[in-house]
């Protein structure tokens, strides 16, 4: 089943789905940094595969960040609260 536009954008942009994109990047990020600490000295192979490995890490991680920091700000829109305040 295909979703529409709007609820995808939506799933892609959740709050839960963010986190996990940033917690999988950052897995792969130290990944391809091990891979890079331990075995990059002995091939020339091996260096240019833990850093692809490690940006593409990088980069996943850091588009979870974005939708961390997305609703960080969103939250911080005064037109979505209410102006009625109760004392």
């Amino acid at each position: 089943m295909i979703k529409s536009g709007a609820s995808a954008a939506a799933s892609w942009l959740s709050l839960t789905a963010s986190w996990r994109r940033f917690k999988w990047g950052l897995a792969i990020f130290l990944t391809g940094l091990a891979g890079l600490l331990l075995t990059s000295q002995w091939h020339e192979v091996a260096y240019y595969c833990s850093m692809a490995i490690l940006l593409a890490g990088f980069a996943l991680a850091m588009v979870g960040y974005a939708g961390i920091f997305w609703h960080r700000i969103s939250g911080l829109n005064p037109r979505g609260k209410s102006s009625r305040r109760d004392n």
